[in-house]
């Protein structure tokens, strides 16, 4: 299955400063550095393009103003914070990377920001104060987002992989105690198949508005008429991994999410984007040159009242529970074998979800 949105706990602050680390991908072309967000990042005065200074600041829990500790206590082996990695469907990258359509990536940013400014909501902090122990609800967060444009490679090579780690911090500003503290993100990362099921919406939503036919798949969306011989071409780090999931005997798509981390393979030099693209250009056959070209099609508009009709669609119908944490039938089977604090991976795992693919 497609992981769309990993959810994964940093404690090292050095680590997490590697985000800004041009080592770490291929850097020719292939990285962005996008931009703040979230209410803490205006709380902060931060603004516009991420800043490494201020990152780093931040990630040594330090307040980018004043170099003085943000939150009360720096531990070390304190969380510095949770990378929210969202993927792009394999047929969007494809023709990004083909036709240079970067109004992709802003529809795939834009909904992104979207739905974590939504998720935001639902931040929290810990109440240890006068003998009360609980959770109290802080509505802000700060995240930092780099976009990458593709995967890690094989045998030196990368393919087409739109994805972007958003770096939210683990730190929340508490109006009622007037002061910043860790952050309890227990809400959100419970919630996480729904977030995920909202982005996804909202992109493929967005793309349909751009000229974009999309069909469901098992797991979340493709564009419509891209060749599976097309996709399989560019999913060497997929087939990577399902192979040594397949030597090792696992099935779980989670566990296989996390295979991820430890089949890397190391970068032996650095690639300009536009030489990638020519490469990737030789692989294709003229009946998939002929597949990407004709994947822009008339534009619809997509209303508000329809995208939250194919988030239930796609997860089915959502109750909201007496601790305020949303449910449905799928998220219940999404997350029921999940017991890692560290790792949170969701994924689309069916439905019904089949946005419109003509005017509506």
């Amino acid at each position: 299955m497609a992981t769309m949105l990993n959810v994964t706990a940093q404690r090292s602050a050095e680590a997490a400063k590697s985000y800004f680390a041009k080592s770490d991908y291929y850097s020719e072309g292939q990285e962005l550095v996008g931009n703040w967000g979230g209410k803490g990042s205006i709380l902060l005065g931060l603004f516009g393009e991420v800043d490494r200074k201020a990152f780093e600041n931040l990630c040594d829990n330090l307040d980018p103003r004043t170099q003085k500790p943000l939150t009360p206590i720096t531990r070390g082996n304190r969380r510095t914070g949770y990378d929210f990695t969202w993927s792009a469907p394999k047929s969007v990258s494809v023709v990004h990377a083909m036709t240079g359509d970067e109004r992709i990536v802003k529809a795939f940013r834009d909904s992104i920001d979207d739905t974590m400014s939504e998720m935001e909501e639902d931040m929290q902090a810990r109440v240890r104060k006068g003998g009360v122990e609980q959770d109290r609800t802080t509505g802000n967060l700060t995240w930092a987002e780099f976009v990458h444009l593709t995967s890690r490679p094989v045998d030196g090579m990368p393919c087409p992989q739109l994805h972007s780690h958003v770096f939210a911090f683990n730190a929340t500003y508490d109006a009622i105690e007037s002061r910043w503290k860790a952050g309890q993100f227990g809400k959100i990362k419970g919630d996480a198949y729904y977030w995920q099921a909202v982005q996804q919406a909202r992109f493929a939503n967005r793309l349909q508005e751009l000229g974009y036919s999309v069909r469901k798949t098992k797991d979340a969306f493709e564009i419509s008429g891209i060749p599976d011989s097309t996709l399989k071409k560019f999913s060497l780090r997929t087939s990577q991994i399902d192979r040594v999931a397949e030597k090792l005997g696992i099935t779980d798509p989670k566990v296989k999410a996390k295979l991820a981390a430890t089949t890397r393979e190391a970068k032996l030099g650095s690639i300009p984007y536009p030489e990638l693209v020519e490469r990737w250009s030789a692989l294709l056959l003229p009946p998939e040159r002929d597949a990407l070209r004709a994947a822009r099609g008339k534009p619809i508009r997509i209303t508000p009242a329809k995208l939250n009709r194919f988030v239930e669609d796609w997860i089915g119908p959502i109750r909201v529970e007496s601790d305020g944490s949303l449910q449905s039938q799928a998220l219940e089977t999404a997350t029921a074998s999940d017991e890692s604090e560290a790792v949170v991976t969701s994924n689309i795992a069916g439905g019904g979800f089949e946005p419109p693919t003509s005017g509506l």
